[in-house]
């Protein structure tokens, strides 16, 4: 009671008011005394509901700090907890595969001229097979799309992404059907039985579940197909794209060696390291010439230095996205790090605003666990909550982040979901929060003296400066991991524009695209394919607003349809053991140049194609011209692309076009008439046999205006000449563009995001700090300004002190940010990690958020009116 009533003496109260105050307060302290011995007796599972009853009440009574608490974690949990989400489905969770530990995927490194990496042969998989002595078992794919008819429907087919798997690859994988069998042995050969294995969401989508589909005979691509098992949605392979599965049919009697073509998947044995199998595969790759003679010699192994590649199936799988995922995770980390430095302010703040009433508790004999748990479970509420509302944005944000990633092919993208693990991690961030915003407090709360808090409570702030330094520290920190966001955002950002600026070679605006597949069975001949193809064209130009029509094997920056080969040119001769060049091959329609926009620099374009005459002409590249023959003229030189095959005439040079990728160099590319003369010997037999023309193309009509009206006319023309082949791919040509930088503008979006939320929380931090540590130095700055301080000369100190703080911030987050660049530097495309330009500019952003985070404490530390600041009462 004596020191209460000096600390109301000391607030400015009259001794008789300050006493009977006090004695209102305090009088019957053996009462007080004895509640406090009762808590201590109550065991700690008894007394947990009641530390959440006071600790909801508390909260209640101040809803401004509950809420801006709970709000600032809910953003942080969420975003954390959606990353963590998309890593977990994609990176960290097991195969869902039999062991999933053992499965390697089985390629080969090369030092050639356009390709560092190939997959495998008919040859090298068939006797790696039949030769290792490091896998249990072997199998082999290729990824292909396919037209399937609907449940008994054959004119409304859907195009379908599938694989041709050999039978033991369903036994490598250890997954069974979820009805019906795998391949047999016999059916994975040429001339075996046309089966087919339906994927679970086409077997739904398209047969209704039918519980009696094994059995049934299905239209693949023209052909009748039984089908003779259901693998479940959780196979997914080779990606969740697959939606059925067809046998390989590779022939060991006869063999392609060189074509490469094949993935091929295997099965350790117990004990056997990835450098292990390489090495047993190594002794064998040179003995594949003598088993399977072919194009694959001893001496193309040796001048391309190739050897085998064993690598975990996980890694194969996730590709090049895992590097994005984790940035963008440690992201999200930091923004949550940066939420939970701002509500642990908070709650300084508020404790030191109870640190008064926690010491008289101290005094009343409260101890130390009692103060830390009531302070926990204030914590706890608020940080359960914040947990709660994030982990419901979360799931709003994962549709969202599962929409951006299938722009970017990201693997295993279906699983994604907040599942036990995913919550588990939760509750410990949970858990962890509550500890950090109620530990710190506590303990600066409970070590302050009983006498020098009383007695301090009602003076000035400007001798308790150290009692600032803990949130000055935790703004230091939100200022540092914010300017390290802004850093990764503006090298991403940096990096996204210059990949826009990369020029393409073809223009997309005003360009419309499909894809369609014509199958065998249903155009046995050359002569059948182009007729449709030809008709098709004529249609489509004729049609309101349309400026050209062309068709396409390969559309530039597109995935599909790209074929590679070697190239022998006429006056270049190899030298000894020389390899030829590796060059992409794409045919096309003599509009398709016009209609994608490609220059032509020299020469002239195919004609009009005719399925009885197959010209040796080619159109190349301006790379590959200047590649084989400088700068001479290119128009009249010749290539061939087998040894001893027929030569080729270059009869016009086009500009480079990017076909591949932005961030790649202009490929090297060979241009073929739609019909030509290389193909399959048996495609058309007798006199037609060379003449051969691709069945997967892509057509592209360019509007005159608005390219949006003609996507309803371009698929009526198309269904009405050809009702049973479905179109797909249906996009305009700047959608094809963009698909292609989406990996970096996915990257940019979430860093763009996090660092906005960054910087919104860690401005919120700074003025929070600001304004309270004003709030405390109001009767001080009353004081100078009575003794004649200017306005202008406080309102300069509030600001270089927050200012100072944010310096100290920023210079921690450059270092930091220094440190951390080379994690991105893979996903940046001509920026430096370190670049200045980039640097400054977040440095500039951090000081200005901290001048407009400052401001308006300032102006009010420059507008205090002196009368009512030092009014007793104040």
């Amino acid at each position: 009671i004596a020191l209460e009533t000096d600390r109301l003496i000391a607030e400015g109260r009259s001794p008789e008011d300050a006493a009977y105050e006090a004695r209102r307060r305090f009088g019957n302290v053996t009462l007080v005394r004895e509640t406090f011995h009762q808590r201590r007796t109550i065991g700690w599972v008894e007394a947990i509901p009641q530390h959440l009853r006071r600790a909801a009440r508390r909260l209640a009574r101040k809803p401004v700090f509950s809420a801006t608490a709970v709000l600032t974690l809910t953003l942080g949990i969420g975003a954390t907890t959606a990353v963590f989400s998309l890593v977990n489905a994609v990176l960290l969770r097991p195969l869902p595969f039999v062991r999933p530990e053992e499965l390697v995927d089985v390629s080969h490194t090369i030092v050639l001229q356009g390709a560092s990496h190939v997959d495998q042969s008919d040859a090298t998989y068939l006797y790696y097979r039949r030769a290792n002595h490091v896998f249990t078992d072997v199998g082999a794919y290729q990824t292909v799309a396919v037209n399937v008819s609907g449940a008994g429907d054959a004119v409304h087919a859907e195009r379908v992404e599938a694989a041709r798997a050999s039978a033991s690859l369903f036994r490598v994988l250890g997954v069974a059907p979820l009805a019906g069998r795998a391949f047999r042995e016999s059916e994975d050969l040429p001339g075996g039985a046309p089966v087919v294995l339906l994927g679970e969401g086409l077997w739904k989508r398209q047969y209704g579940a039918d519980p009696n589909i094994v059995g049934r005979t299905i239209t693949v691509d023209g052909i009748a197909r039984e089908v003779v098992g259901v693998m479940p949605d959780a196979f997914a392979f080779p990606d969740d794209r697959t939606a059925l599965w067809l046998p390989i049919g590779v022939d060991p009697a006869r063999t392609e060696s060189a074509t490469f073509d094949l993935h091929v998947v295997a099965r350790l044995r117990p004990g056997v390291s990835l450098d292990a199998a390489a090495a047993d595969l190594d002794q064998l790759l040179p003995h594949v010439p003598e088993a399977f003679p072919g194009r694959l010699t001893a001496n193309a192994i040796a001048v391309t230095h190739m050897h085998p590649l064993v690598r975990s199936l996980r890694d194969t799988m996730v590709g090049g996205v895992s590097r994005a995922l984790w940035v963008v995770f440690g992201a999200a980390g930091f923004l949550l790090l940066i939420a939970c430095a701002n509500v642990a302010n908070l709650f300084l703040v508020r404790a030191e605003e109870r640190q008064h009433d926690l010491v008289v508790r101290r005094a009343l004999g409260a101890g130390r666990g009692a103060i830390v748990a009531e302070l926990f479970f204030e914590g706890l509420i608020v940080a359960a909550i914040g947990a709660a509302l994030g982990l419901a944005l979360a799931q709003a944000g994962l549709g969202a982040l599962r929409s951006a990633g299938s722009g970017i092919a990201i693997p295993r993208l279906a699983g994604v979901g907040i599942d036990r693990g995913v919550l588990a991690v939760a509750a410990g961030i949970t858990l962890l929060i509550a500890l950090v915003m109620s530990v710190i407090p506590a303990l600066r709360g409970y070590g302050a003296g009983v006498a020098t808090v009383l007695v301090q409570t009602g003076r000035t702030a400007t001798a308790g400066r150290s009692r600032h330094r803990v949130r000055r520290a935790l703004v230091v920190v939100q200022v540092a991991l914010a300017l390290v966001l802004i850093t990764g955002a503006g090298l991403m950002a940096r990096s996204f524009q210059s990949l826009r600026s990369v020029p393409t070679g073809f223009e997309s605006a005003r360009a419309v695209t499909f894809r369609v597949a014509l199958p065998d069975a249903d155009y046995p001949t050359t002569a059948a394919a182009l007729g449709l193809v030809t008709r098709a064209l004529d249609e489509m130009s004729a049609l309101p607003g349309v400026a050209s029509a062309g068709v396409i094997s390969k559309l530039p920056l597109d995935d599909e349809g790209r074929r590679d080969t070697a190239v022998f040119v006429e006056d270049r001769p190899l030298a000894p053991g020389e390899m030829p060049s590796i060059h992409q091959v794409v045919y096309v329609s003599p509009s398709a140049f016009g209609a994608l926009g490609i220059p032509l620099i020299q020469g002239r374009t195919f004609a009009r194609p005719d399925p009885a005459r197959a010209p040796l002409d080619v159109v190349v590249t301006r790379a590959l011209a200047k590649r084989h023959w400088g700068d001479a003229p290119a128009v009249g030189r010749r290539i061939r692309f087998t040894p001893t095959g027929a030569w080729f005439t270059v009869i016009g040079v086009t500009g480079d076009v990017r076909s591949t990728r932005l961030d790649e160099p202009p490929d090297e590319t060979v241009y073929l008439p739609l019909v030509t003369a290389p193909g399959p010997a048996a495609r058309d037999g007798g006199a037609g046999a060379m003449r051969w023309m691709p069945r997967d193309l892509t057509f592209v009509v360019r509007s005159a205006g608005d390219p949006r009206g003609l996507v309803a006319p371009m698929e009526r023309t198309f269904r009405t000449l050809a009702p049973a082949i479905p179109i797909y791919g249906l996009r305009p040509m700047p959608e094809v563009v963009a698909r292609s930088t989406a990996r970096t503008s996915f990257t940019l979006a979430l860093l763009e995001i996090a660092s906005i939320a960054a910087l919104l929380i860690g401005a919120v931090g700074l003025y929070g700090v600001v304004s309270y540590m004003v709030s405390l130095r109001v009767r001080e700055m009353a004081v100078r300004m009575a003794l004649g301080a200017q306005p202008r000369a406080l309102r300069w100190q509030v600001l270089r002190q927050s200012v100072t703080v944010a310096a100290v911030g920023i210079a921690l987050g450059l270092a930091a940010a220094l440190m951390l660049v080379r994690f991105v530097t893979a996903l940046l495309f001509r920026v430096a990690p370190t670049d200045p330009a980039t640097l400054l500019g977040a440095v500039v952003v951090m000081v200005g958020v901290a001048i407009a985070a400052s401001w308006f404490p300032a102006q009010r530390a420059a507008t205090i009116d002196i009368a009512t600041a030092l009014r007793p009462d104040v």
